[in-house]
């Protein structure tokens, strides 16, 4: 009897796993095998077809809530003189490249790979650093230290590697429970989190032995998580449509926003919109509805809950089949952006302090797009966007691609024509 219940139970198993890696072998094909298929075909992608719209009239590309109209544009008028061009391009990857991140002190990237490895680049000398070879199938999510020092991956391996970014080693692995979407580190690097394709949120601890110290189970695949560490919370979005708050120290669900009319929520983008006051965020929200929307949020911690006001639905994009994500850049004292720099003393005349800010997103076509009133669309790359990331000091960003290709792109003034 035991036996036949023993077997049982690992048949249910077996087929579970059998039905996870027929999901995966299916994902992973067609991002794979698509470039060489049909990039002879790729054709420029035209906002028109998608929008059903004229292409000189591009008003349908941002809805915005009727009940107010935002004060605050992405991209101030006096910046729309200046536009991003390719300024370098990385290549070294033997695969689609998902996911491509700035380190927080600016002097390196980091990308990973259907080709299962991590790489790590020299910003400045713009080089191939370290590539690093422990997982055994695609990287699906990076995130670097506080200090980039380390770094941690996510794979479909059902692992979460961390790496010594100056020695280019292994320094411990985890095993999770299912495919990682998503990784972040916490504020202190010796903490960091994970979503997984079975609805679950481990909580690592680097110190401890076996490093998971908490699992919160969810009732969704969670597919993006950001740290809040002055709230010692985390936001998680779902493949439900759901913004979900999370205190940390006990596990407990804190507050539950339905994203309307969404479907899975493939990425959440989180800045400060105040310095401030670290309570006020502004998130960009992808998901697979094609559609971008941006909410300011304040965190209430009386109530532990947030406020989420939408100011932006951004529409021109496309997300499909694999997670698409995006990228703020605001620097609020940035003289790039026409900003002079603020002493002590105009800081505090000033009543309310503007932060010029810009959004970048991926796309399911061959293009990156710099939103808000559809500022520019980036054309280079020649198969889909995955993901896109802004230096943390400079306003460059870096998009990687299912063309195995990393691209660098500076910002300035208009070429004469």
């Amino acid at each position: 009897m035991d036996s036949e219940k023993a077997t049982k139970l690992l048949k249910t198993k077996v087929d579970t796993l059998e039905r996870e890696n027929n999901q995966l072998k299916k994902s992973l094909f067609e991002l794979s095998s698509r470039y060489n298929a049909i990039a002879y075909k790729l054709q420029p992608f035209k906002l028109g077809d998608v929008l059903d719209q004229k292409i000189d009239d591009i008003s349908p590309l941002v809805e915005m809530p009727q009940q107010e109209q935002v004060q605050d544009p992405f991209v101030p008028q006096r910046e729309r003189d200046k536009q991003f061009y390719q300024k370098h391009e990385l290549k070294g990857h033997l695969g689609a490249v998902y996911c491509v991140l700035f380190s927080p002190c600016g002097r390196f990237i980091s990308s990973g790979s259907f080709d299962k490895t991590v790489r790590v680049w020299e910003y400045g000398g713009l080089k191939e650093m370290h590539c690093l070879r422990k997982h055994n199938l695609n990287v699906s999510d990076l995130s670097w230290s506080s200090d980039s020092q380390d770094l941690v991956s996510g794979s479909y391996d059902q692992t979460c590697n961390t790496w010594d970014v100056e020695g280019g080693k292994l320094m411990e692995s985890f095993q999770s429970d299912g495919f990682v979407q998503c990784v972040t580190f916490s504020s202190d690097k010796s903490v960091f989190y994970c979503g997984t394709s079975r609805n679950g949120i481990g909580i690592y601890d680097r110190r401890t032995d076996g490093g998971l110290t908490l699992t919160i189970k969810n009732n969704a695949m969670v597919n993006s998580i950001v740290d809040c560490p002055e709230n010692q919370t985390i936001l998680t979005g779902d493949a439900l449509g759901c913004i979900k708050t999370w205190d940390i120290r006990t596990a407990k669900l804190l507050n539950n926003f339905s994203v309307e009319n969404s479907k899975s929520i493939s990425h959440l983008e989180m800045c400060s919109t105040d310095i401030r006051n670290d309570s006020a965020i502004r998130i960009a929200v992808n998901s697979y509805d094609n559609v971008i929307r941006v909410y300011d949020s304040i965190y209430n911690a009386q109530t532990s809950a947030s406020n989420y006001k939408l100011t932006h639905a951004l529409k021109g994009y496309k997300n499909k089949n694999w997670p698409i994500r995006s990228s703020f850049y605001y620097n609020p004292e940035s003289a790039q952006f026409g900003r002079p720099s603020l002493t002590d003393e105009l800081y505090k005349q000033e009543k309310e302090l503007e932060i010029t800010s810009m959004l970048a997103t991926g796309s399911a076509d061959p293009y990156v797009y710099n939103s808000g009133e559809l500022f520019q669309r980036l054309e280079g790359h020649t198969d889909r966007v995955y993901d896109v990331h802004f230096h943390p000091k400079e306003a460059t960003l870096a998009s990687c691609s299912a063309d195995f290709s990393i691209k660098l792109w500076t910002f300035g003034r208009k070429r004469k024509s």
